[in-house]
């Protein structure tokens, strides 16, 4: 059987037909397919609370007998002697010898330097010669006076020669007193040789040698006395007066665990021209063995303002544009705002008012993450 051009051709056309139909079928059946699943919704978790069901914070227990105690007030200085003094000699001389170091202790009358004594050895001889002179002349006079009274008692001189032996009896007592004290200011100047301790202390600095001549009154040697110790510091001039009202306390950076009471004895009465700080000083109740000059030690004390209650800075949190504290209930976990009025910032603390009880506890970290249906736990490990 022949078939003709024409039909060949229609049953070509046919057959492309319905692979494209059945083709474009496929096609249409799995996108749709595949757009039901995309578009199909996710399921819905579990309602949870806004913060979760229960969170882990720190807090910070209220006690309304610190008033505004918070953060101590401590400023750092040096612990130097209240006494402190420069040795010189009384009299004028060539060093001789030089007895004691720097740092050395000392005794009270211990000798510390000797200037050569000859000069002085010489004066002493002239003063004592002077001296016996002085008193045989007095003795002179005092008996022509005796003898002088005798023969006035019978008219055998006249009253004006009388007069005269009475003056130089009187002059020559006169001469006899001066002869003494000078006698005893060139004793006086003969142990000024010798420059003693006036009291206890150390030897902080020498300043002349063996040799060297030196004048009256010029430094030679520094004396601190040791008995005695203050811290010296620097105060900020708003915390002055507070200063003056409050009971310091005095800590050592090499000797951690010793505490001292401490009194302010002195404030400067101008600022540092740079630092705008006035110097003061502190005196030490008592001085322990291993206290030393130039030691750090700080001066603290606790601010105290009854206007207030002292709470850590990172407990306070703002609701409604308003600064609250989130107050823990101890039996259930739950958290409630309390309002506040803040009246000081400090460094890690504020000084605030509001509606506090003494052994209230407040979330004093963490409190971005607290809302009223929050649960909290308190973390009871390191602070």
């Amino acid at each position: 059987m022949k078939f003709s051009k024409r039909q060949i051709v229609l049953a070509a056309v046919l057959v492309v037909a319905s692979s494209l139909g059945g083709a474009y079928a496929y096609h249409n059946f799995h996108g749709d397919a595949n757009a039901k699943s995309a578009d199909a919704p996710e399921p819905t978790p579990p309602a949870l609370n806004r913060n979760g069901t229960e969170l882990v914070v720190r807090a910070f227990t209220i006690e309304t007998r610190w008033g505004a105690a918070g953060a101590k007030r401590a400023f750092t200085g040096t612990l130097q002697p209240r006494y402190q003094t420069s040795m010189a000699f009384r009299v004028a001389g060539k060093i001789a010898e030089r007895l004691v170091e720097v740092g050395q202790p000392i005794k009270k009358g211990q000798v510390l330097f000797r200037l050569d004594p000859e000069d002085m050895e010489l004066q002493l001889r002239v003063a004592e010669a002077d001296q016996i002179s002085t008193e045989s002349q007095w003795k002179q006079t005092a008996a022509e006076e005796s003898r002088l009274t005798k023969l006035r008692s019978s008219n055998s001189i006249s009253q004006s020669e009388y007069d005269l032996g009475l003056a130089n009896r009187d002059v020559a007592k006169a001469r006899v007193d001066a002869a003494n004290r000078r006698l005893k200011l060139a004793r006086n100047q003969r142990t000024y040789c010798d420059l003693l301790a006036d009291a206890d202390g150390l030897v902080t600095a020498i300043q002349a040698e063996a040799g060297q001549v030196v004048n009256v009154g010029q430094a030679v040697l520094q004396l601190t006395q040791t008995n005695e110790l203050e811290a010296v510091v620097s105060l900020p001039e708003n915390l002055i007066s507070e200063a003056k009202a409050q009971n310091a306390v005095a800590t050592f950076w090499s000797m951690p665990s010793i505490e001292l009471p401490a009194e302010l004895r002195e404030l400067s009465p101008m600022a540092d021209p740079l630092s705008r700080t006035y110097d003061a000083k502190f005196r030490l109740n008592k001085t322990l063995p291993e206290m030393a000059i130039g030691m750090t030690v700080s001066i603290a004390w606790n601010p105290i303002n009854e206007d207030g209650i002292c709470i850590p800075i990172a407990s306070i949190a703002a609701r409604n544009q308003s600064p609250v504290v989130w107050k823990i209930d101890a039996t259930s976990g739950s958290v409630v705002p309390v309002p506040i009025e803040i009246k000081e910032y400090r460094n890690e603390s504020a000084v605030v008012r509001g509606g506090f009880q003494s052994g209230d506890r407040i979330v004093s970290a963490g409190v971005q993450r607290i809302d009223e249906k929050s649960k909290v736990r308190v973390w009871e490990g390191d602070k």
